[in-house]
């Protein structure tokens, strides 16, 4: 390609548009397309000119040269008599000439202006096609169009080689891209919130729009595949609600939650059919709550309080803070009250005076259960509740004394023990419960002579007395509790013996020394 004809190409032949024109369509006028391709093999062609013009350059030179150094050598002066004619010669006025007046720096700077343009408009191509692919056109048509309008100012200029003109309509069209660009994070919400209206309003056709125009700015999101996932399956949820709220209006509400609920199986997260399964499931409520209130006033008017009785509870069981329900309860139990009362507390002063507690708390809460007004069942069931807890704690100390070794143990149990012998009364099981906490409680601080034996070449310490150092025989006076003794010897392994001192009043022998050599 020559130098006249690679001027030729210009950045108007470009395609902003990204589509393809066939030869017919060029205007005979115009040069070929340059896409990025021809970009590219541009950049080859100047490298190659430079190199054409580095060469010139030197030949120049070396004609010079010549002319200065050699051809006077072998050119005779001129002869005067043929020197009396003068010959007049125009001055070249062709391209040609022009373009040989140009010189090779002033080339040079002309070749870097115009590839500075072109890879600014390198830059403004990849972006235009990045953009069209997210439907540019469609959520900003007038300033797409305004890149055009720059992009023809700039190819103007490059025809008339005025590249550092047409690189600046370029950079201005690649700044309104970049604009866009970074817009796209509230381009990409505005059409998510579009979308997520239409689906609310039950505009598929926009929901799809919208939603679609999402996924093509951001294909990595969920929010936007999941909202055109919807879009596409909205028509046929649309048409479960609408059945379904058919099946409501007639008061089918079983038939109408089945719609909702298969809407709801399709679009799990459609407002609308999730409003409208929870107005059928309320509306379901207040049937059934009205139906087991007619049954309970039927059966209390018939002379069968136990029925009465089941229906209310099914009332409440339904609607369980209905003021309606409880008042109706209360009536029904007035009538069996009294019998039924008379039984679970004569059964619970039973348990009291057998001291099982536990037994009795729950022939109080029955009859509570009844009425829950008795203030004196309420007081015994209190007091029950507490000799209840006091024979728990009582049971589980004296089956584990070895707690009274703690402090705090010892101390609350000391307080329990005495607020504990004030109870009057004939109480079998608490007196023999007692009897056993006091001989804990006295042992849990009689110290018991313990015998510690070692070889006298280990160091022992007793964690919670303090180190004892080498020792034969060692005898210690300890309280009923748990001891951890460690022995310690250089060149042997560590050894650690827990011991129990318990309340039987033993005094055992506890053996620490280091025997298994460390290699």
């Amino acid at each position: 390609m020559s130098d006249s004809e690679f001027d030729n190409i210009t950045p108007a032949d470009l395609n902003l548009s990204g589509n393809k024109q066939s030869p017919e369509e060029v205007p005979s006028s115009e040069a070929p397309f340059l896409g990025i391709n021809e970009i590219q093999r541009s950049d080859e062609e100047k490298k190659k000119h430079t190199i054409i013009l580095t060469g010139i350059f030197m030949l120049l030179l070396v004609l010079v040269g010549g002319v200065v150094f050699v051809l006077p050598k072998f050119i005779a002066p001129p002869d005067p008599a043929t020197t009396s004619r003068v010959v007049v010669v125009s001055p070249r006025t062709d391209t040609a000439a022009r373009a040989n007046e140009i010189s090779p720096f002033d080339e040079a700077q002309r070749l870097r202006q115009r590839e500075s343009a072109q890879n600014v408009l390198a830059q403004l191509l990849e972006l235009q096609e990045t953009l069209e692919g997210m439907e540019v056109q469609t959520w900003a048509d007038e300033e797409f169009s305004q890149v055009f309008e720059l992009a023809g100012f700039g190819d103007a200029a490059y025809r008339e080689q005025e590249f550092n003109t047409s690189e600046s309509f370029y950079l201005q069209g690649l700044d309104i891209l970049l604009t866009l660009e970074a817009g796209l994070p509230d381009i990409f919400n505005r059409y998510t919130t579009a979308g997520d209206q239409a689906i609310l309003s039950g505009n598929a056709g926009l929901a799809e729009e919208s939603f679609n125009i999402a996924v093509l700015i951001n294909p990595e999101s969920d929010e936007a595949i999941t909202g055109y996932d919807r879009s596409q399956i909205l028509a046929q949820v649309l048409a479960l609600v609408s059945e379904g709220e058919d099946f409501h209006e007639a008061m089918e509400f079983e038939e109408a939650r089945g719609m909702y609920g298969q809407a709801l199986a399709i679009d799990s997260a459609h407002v609308g059919a999730q409003n409208l399964l929870r107005q059928v499931r309320q509306d379901i409520l207040d049937r059934d709550f009205s139906a087991a209130m007619s049954r309970g006033f039927n059966s209390l008017a018939a002379g069968n309080p136990e029925e009465a009785e089941t229906a209310f509870q099914d009332a409440l069981a339904l609607k369980p803070q209905a003021p309606e329900a409880q008042s109706a309860l209360e009536q029904t139990i007035s009538q069996m009250a009294l019998a039924a009362i008379t039984v679970h507390l004569d059964a619970a002063e039973d348990f009291v005076s057998q001291e099982q507690w536990q037994q009795a708390l729950a022939e109080f809460d029955a009859a509570l259960a009844i009425d829950p007004n008795l203030v004196t069942v309420r007081e015994n069931r209190s007091e029950a509740n507490s000799r209840n807890n006091l024979d728990n704690y009582l049971e589980t100390i004296t089956t584990e004394p070895l707690r009274l070794a703690e402090n705090a143990v010892y101390q609350q149990a000391t307080g329990i023990y005495n607020e504990a012998v004030t109870i009057s009364g004939n109480w079998p099981r608490l007196d023999g419960q007692l009897l056993s906490l006091r001989n804990f409680l006295e042992r849990a601080t009689e110290p018991v002579a313990v015998r510690l034996s070692s070889d006298g070449i280990t160091n022992v310490t007793v964690f919670q007395i303090g180190n004892l150092g080498q020792f034969t025989n060692h005898t210690l006076d300890l309280t009923p509790g748990s001891y951890v003794a460690v022995g310690v010897r250089e060149g042997f392994r560590d050894v650690r013996e827990e011991f129990v001192i318990g309340f039987d009043g033993q005094s055992p022998v506890i053996t620490v020394q280091c025997v298994e050599e460390v290699l």
